[in-house]
Parts: structure tokens; sequence; C-alpha cells
């Protein structure tokens, strides 16, 4: 496997030095290096070029949604994949910090698997939620009615949708089960998983979850 260089971006020196002793022993990770704010986070990363980098979302300068939105929006580092590490459980902070860029976005009570696991997700590409932040997304949208703007022109991989899967869609993003969408649609459940399948494909996301965050990120909830 590849190895995954990784740096670091918190005000806290502690943290810092938490975050490198917990995952020093790991083969595949290689920290390249670490900043105190958001300057030095984007000067580090245009310097060392880090495949990803975890950020703290409160910075003493700029935030680090700020960051990760500048990082993304230069050429040089818009391939850093970076991972909002935070203290905050809030949504809203969670859907900016997608829609800016982020592809992980997990609380600093983590576990050493649960942040491994965003770093090795990170590096593949596939974004990953702290699991209550997700939860707390499905329920917000369900409440809302799962506002999906899928109903002007779509737009990359969703105009790849069929007009069935755009629907299928809509009712992931209130929160529906495969039974519930089944009894809505008026098909099978065997049916539904089908076309469940054929929308992760065409979307290129693993399940539900990332589903959700992919169409907060790419503006469509």
């Amino acid at each position: 496997m590849d190895e995954i260089s990784l740096a670091v971006v918190d005000d806290h020196e502690i943290v810092r030095m938490g975050i490198s002793r917990v995952l020093e022993d790991e083969e595949r990770i290689r920290f390249v290096g670490e900043a105190r704010n958001g300057e030095e986070a984007l000067a580090m990363a245009r310097d060392l070029k880090p495949r990803v980098m975890l950020v703290d979302v409160k910075l003493p300068d700029i935030s680090g949604i700020e960051v990760v939105r500048r990082l993304k929006n230069e050429a040089d580092t818009r391939d850093i994949q970076a991972i909002m590490l935070t203290v905050y459980d809030d949504l809203e902070i969670a859907a900016e910090a997608i829609r800016a860029g982020a592809i992980g976005y997990i609380l600093k009570d983590c576990g050493k698997e649960q942040l491994l696991n965003a770093i090795y997700s990170a590096a593949e590409g596939v974004p990953l939620v702290a699991s209550a932040i997700t939860q707390k997304l499905v329920t917000v949208l369900q409440q809302q009615g799962g506002v999906l703007r899928l109903e002007d022109e779509r737009k990359g991989v969703y105009e790849e949708l069929t007009e069935r899967e755009a629907d299928i869609l809509r009712l992931v993003a209130k929160g529906y089960s495969n039974k519930s969408i089944a009894r809505e649609l008026g098909i099978t459940i065997s049916t539904v998983k089908t076309h469940l399948r054929n929308i992760f494909r065409k979307t290129e996301v693993e399940d539900r979850a990332q589903l959700i965050i992919k169409a907060i990120k790419d503006g469509v909830i």
C-alpha cells in the first residue's frame, strides 16, 4: 500500500503532539509537517503538498473551513484531502466544511481506529463523517423534507441518474428506509436495492451516509 503523507493543523501543541504519538507506529503514515494557524497551514500545504491534512475548525487567524476552501481553489493544492478534526458536532459547521471541500469531519474525542479510518479513507478519496454527525444530517434532512435540488439541469454524476433513481435519492435524503421507499413508490424492496446499487455506482459512493455527504458537498442538498 502507498505511504500517506500527513500534516496536522491545530493551534494547540498538545493536540498536535498527541496525534503524532497516536499514529507514530503506523507504517503507512508519514508526518511531513504541522501548523499552528491558517496562514501557516496554507504555506505548508503549498510547500509540502501532503496527501492528507487534519485541520482544526477553529484557528486563531482564519477558520479551518476557510483554509480548506482556499486549498480547493488553488491548482497546486486542490488535490490535498482535508479532514476537519474538531470538538464541534454542529450540523451547520459540518455541512459548511463539506461544501468547502473537506472530505471528512470527525470529532476530537474519536478513538484511534476512527481516526485511522478517516485518514485511510481520505487518502483514497472516500468521505468519512463522524457517525453522530451523519445521524444528525439524516434527522435534520428528514425534518426539512429532504430538500434535493435536482429539478433543474442536473450536473456532473447526477445527470446520469434516471428519474426513478432521482426519486429514490430524494427519499434517501428524507431518511426513508428501503421498506418505506418501496411503499412510497409502489415497487419491491428488491427493486429499491437494485436502484440504490446503481445510484452508489454512478455517484461513486459506498453507502447512504456517503451519498448524503456527497449530495451536501455538491450542493444538491
